[in-house]
C-alpha cells in the first residue's frame, strides 16, 4: 500500500525548510508527498518561473522522495470571466509537473460557472500532459456524483478520480451508509483516495476557531480523531494510493510512521 502525505504552505517556514520537512516524511517510511507549486515560488503571474523549478527539484531529489503535484485550491475553470487566468495558471502547473517528473496532476472541480469551459479545458490539459505519463486527478469538493459527472464528460483515460473521503463524508451528513453508497459509485475510477477525518456535520456554521468545538466542517483531522469508517472504506478498493490530508502542523508533525497509519486506518 503506498501512503503519502500534503505539505501544505503553512509547514514551510523560515524555522522548517521544506528540505527537513521531506527528510522527516522519509523517515517514517511515507512513499511520496503531495506539493503546492505555486506556493513554492515555481509561478508567477501564470508563468513558470525555471530557477525556482530547479531549486525545488535539486531539493526533492535530494531527499529521494516521489511527489505528485497540486493545483491551487482557487482554481475554477468554470469561470467565464476569469477563465483565461485559470487556465493559464492550469497549464503552467501541468508545465511542472511535466518538467519535476511528476506522474500525478490533482485539482478540484470548480464549484460555479460554465461546466463546458471546464471540461474543455480539462480535455486540453490531459491531451497536453498524456504523452508524458501524466494523470490527472479530480478531487470532489463534496458531491462524488458532481465529480464523477465532470470525469465521465472529459472522457480521456487519463482523466480519473481523487476520491476525498472525508468531503464525501461531509456531503453525505454524516451518513456511514450513503457515505458508502457514494464512494462505490467511484471505486472504478478513483487514481487517489484521500484520507482525514471528520464529524460529518456542515451546521451550525461557525468561525473557523470555533469550528473543532462543535465538531462542524473539513476539520482535516487525523484518521481516528473523528467518525469516518475507514476501514469498511478501504474494504472497497484494491491497490490504490492513499494520501494523508492533514492541516495543522502539530498534527503534521506528531503523525505516525506508514505502518502505524495501515495499523490505524484498519481498525476504524
Amino acid at each position: 500500500m503506498e501512503i503519502g502525505v500534503t505539505i501544505y504552505p503553512n509547514f514551510v517556514t523560515k524555522d522548517k525548510s521544506l528540505a527537513s520537512i521531506l527528510a522527516d516524511v522519509k523517515i517514517k517510511s511515507y512513499d511520496f508527498v503531495s506539493i503546492f507549486p505555486h506556493t513554492l515560488g515555481m509561478i508567477v503571474n501564470g508563468q513558470v518561473v525555471e530557477k525556482s523549478l530547479r531549486n525545488i527539484e535539486s531539493t526533492l531529489k535530494g531527499v529521494g522522495i516521489d511527489y505528485i503535484v497540486r493545483m491551487p485550491t482557487s482554481m475554477n475553470l468554470r469561470d467565464h470571466i476569469y477563465h483565461s487566468r485559470h487556465f493559464r495558471v492550469a497549464k503552467a502547473v501541468a508545465d511542472v509537473a511535466i518538467k519535476l517528473g511528476a506522474k500525478v496532476i490533482v485539482m478540484q472541480s470548480g464549484k460555479t460557472g460554465r461546466l463546458d469551459l471546464e471540461i474543455e479545458a480539462l480535455q486540453h490539459l490531459a491531451d497536453m500532459v498524456k504523452p508524458f505519463g501524466i494523470k490527472i486527478a479530480l478531487e470532489n469538493t463534496y458531491s462524488v456524483k458532481d465529480t464523477l459527472y465532470v470525469v465521465d464528460n472529459v472522457n480521456r483515460d487519463n482523466v480519473g478520480f481523487a476520491l476525498d473521503v472525508a468531503h464525501a463524508f461531509l456531503s453525505a451528513q454524516g451518513d456511514e451508509n450513503k457515505l458508502l453508497e457514494d464512494v462505490k459509485l467511484g471505486t472504478d475510477k478513483t487514481i487517489i483516495l484521500m484520507i482525514h477525518d471528520n464529524f460529518g456535520k456542515l451546521f451550525p456554521q461557525v468561525e473557523p476557531e470555533d469550528a473543532l468545538a462543535y465538531g462542524v466542517g473539513d476539520l482535516h483531522l487525523l484518521p481516528g480523531e473523528g467518525k469516518i469508517p475507514f476501514g469498511k472504506v478501504l474494504k472497497l478498493f484494491g491497490d490504490v494510493p492513499l494520501l494523508l490530508k492533514v492541516k495543522d502542523p502539530e498534527k503534521f508533525a506528531k503523525m505516525p510512521t506508514k505502518k502505524g497509519v495501515i495499523e490505524l486506518l484498519t481498525s476504524l
